[in-house]
């Protein structure tokens, strides 16, 4: 199904290069473990990261965050509530420079298949931050910061 509010390279520019971008990311607790992904293309190409994406007009963060973890992980969750936030200044998306701020969400998965999308070259639930590297600096300093693995 075709998304009408999915944006073209052009129009992805011209408003991101403008305006912050909002976003949500999932904190997504699986069997004790959380979701991290690997990503197949840029930016970030190979770095580890929380599943997350774009808030579209009209829809609640409750309504992304369900969205995403689908999309994303193929997991349908639960929502359980607002963590905090991650910045990202000045995120390298060629050929602009995008500020993303990103919600994040905790969420509980509760069925599906854990699979990945084709943003994603790899998918696997961890216990500890030494199960991926590199992690994107944003998302390990939140982990960190909110003792995830403590």
């Amino acid at each position: 199904m075709e998304n009408k509010y999915w944006l073209s390279d052009e129009d992805f520019n011209s408003v991101y290069g403008k305006v912050p971008r909002l976003n949500v990311d999932l904190l997504i607790r699986k069997n004790g473990e959380i979701i991290m992904v690997q990503r197949s293309i840029e930016p970030y190409l190979d770095y580890w990261h929380l599943p997350g994406g774009t808030v579209y007009k009209n829809e609640t963060i409750k309504e992304a965050s369900m969205r995403i973890a689908k999309d994303e992980t193929g997991l349908d969750v639960d929502f359980v509530g607002c963590l905090d936030y991650m910045e990202f200044l000045n995120e390298n998306r060629k050929p602009i420079n995008t500020h993303t701020i990103s919600i994040v969400i905790e969420v509980i998965a509760v069925g599906g298949n854990l699979i990945h999308d084709k943003n994603a070259k790899d998918i696997k639930t961890i216990s500890k931050l030494s199960d991926v590297s590199p992690i994107v600096t944003e998302h390990l300093d939140f982990l960190q910061k909110h003792k995830i693995f403590d």
